[in-house]
């Protein structure tokens, strides 16, 4: 039964459940009110005589105040008993958009791997029990000095790791924040971007560096010397003319050493494109001398690592800075032996090996476009892009065939060549 307040229209008190236990019944504080053409009844917790008259009359009085508003004071209620959400932490935002913002968006392979190196090495270190919602811009400025100036330190197996840094590092770890906080703005996860308005800690200038044929014959024999995995690494690099991820992340499977062949499905190229890179001798004798190495499954069983270029077997290899470090210092203490005032080598990156490949084919010869069919850049206009599926596998073979040439005569010893020209001219004789 429902008795009414005579002063406040709507609340009252309901008396309901009477048992032999509670002769009196449940009583229960209530408001029948009117939303939206539907009458409602609410009920006012605590239940009498926890709560007392004045109270109960003093909190039916705020909900009317929210109806006058056009607030259900029902829904606000269900609002304030639905439990409260955990704020996803940044690890676990980062994984999702790895897969959801990037894998199924059709990004390449190597983009996603070196996304999630960069989030490893450089984020996740300082920010990985940190909320997306809780960075804020003074966040990232700091973080983006830290990496610019000293790098990370971040632990691995119980190990310290130093993640190397500088202002370029930098500019990536703040495209790859930025793409993130874009992606969770789409989701709804966060409503402003603390990146905007943050510059870039680093200058770039696009860079048009490509080795001499003399800086060639000089880092030829260091790449050799430095064994595997980034010896063959680096040749490969300069023999084929591909991206560094793309050569990097080479498997096995994807080489038909008898067609001399290397093909790359979309997913596994930055340009979500399928490409089939024709195998020079040369390349060829590079992959044959190296060694097949093993993986350990979760089972502690072993099978062959599908990775051309390993460490562990498991995962291509990484850490590329180090070992050009290291090769860098060889050319140094080589060129130190001949003169004690030489120079340093100047600067030079591994994109700078493909960049030179491009360059010199052009000298010998081979057309703009061949070229960008081996590098596998992206065809201009409809008809390239769309109708024209030719993969130009016959040119791309001469103007590798063409490169690895030029290469072998470049490093091979001057005396050797004489012994060759000599033999020709007496077979011809």
């Amino acid at each position: 039964m429902d008795y009414f307040d005579a002063t406040l229209p709507g609340f009252g008190l309901r008396v309901a459940g009477k048992t032999p236990r509670t002769p009196e019944g449940r009583r229960t504080w209530m408001l029948l009110y009117r939303y939206r053409g539907t009458q409602k009844r609410i009920s006012l917790e605590p239940s009498y005589p926890a709560l007392s008259l004045a109270d109960a009359r003093r909190l039916a009085g705020d909900m009317l105040a929210l109806l006058s508003r056009g607030v259900d004071p029902a829904e606000e209620k269900a609002k304030a008993k639905a439990p409260v959400a955990k704020p996803k932490l940044l690890s676990e935002v980062i994984e999702d958009y790895l897969q959801r913002g990037l894998t199924k968006k059709g990004r390449s392979a190597g983009y996603v791997v070196e996304t999630r190196r960069l989030f490893t090495n450089h984020v996740l270190p300082r920010w990985s029990d940190r909320s997306l919602a809780s960075l804020a811009r003074k966040d990232v400025i700091e973080m983006l000095d830290d990496v610019a100036e000293r790098g990370t330190e971040r632990k691995v197996d119980g190990k310290k790791i130093r993640a190397a840094g500088g202002p370029i590092a930098a500019n990536r770890v703040l495209s790859a924040i930025r793409a993130l906080f874009n992606w969770a703005i789409r989701r709804g996860l966060v409503e402003v971007n603390p990146c905007a308005l943050v510059e870039r800690p680093g200058h770039e200038e696009p860079r048009d560096r490509t080795l001499s044929a003399d800086e060639v014959k000089e880092l030829w024999p260091r790449f050799a010397a430095a064994g595997y995995p980034f010896g063959p690494f680096f040749q490969m690099c300069l023999i084929t003319g591909q991206r560094r991820t793309e050569v990097a992340g080479m498997r096995w499977a994807d080489i038909d050493l008898d067609g001399k062949t290397w093909t790359l499905s979309a997913d596994q190229t930055k340009a979500g494109r399928a490409h089939v890179v024709p195998l020079s001798e040369m390349a060829l004798e590079v992959l044959t001398a190296l060694p097949r190495k093993t993986m350990t499954e979760k089972n502690h069983s072993t099978r062959p690592s599908p990775f051309v270029f390993t460490t562990e077997g498991n995962t291509p290899i990484s850490g590329f800075s180090r070992a050009k470090e290291r090769i860098e210092q060889k050319v140094m203490a080589a060129r130190l032996e001949v003169d004690p005032g030489a120079a340093k080598m100047e600067e030079w990156g591994i994109h700078d090996l493909r960049r030179t490949v491009a360059t010199e084919m052009g000298r010998l010869g081979i057309p703009e476009f061949i070229i960008s069919k081996v590098l596998n850049h992206a065809a201009r206009g409809v008809t390239g892009r769309v109708y024209n599926t030719y993969e130009y596998l016959t040119e791309k073979r001469h103007a590798l065939d063409t490169w690895a040439g030029y290469l072998t005569r470049l490093l091979k010893p001057a005396e050797e060549n004489v012994v060759a020209l000599r033999q020709i001219e007496r077979v011809s004789a």
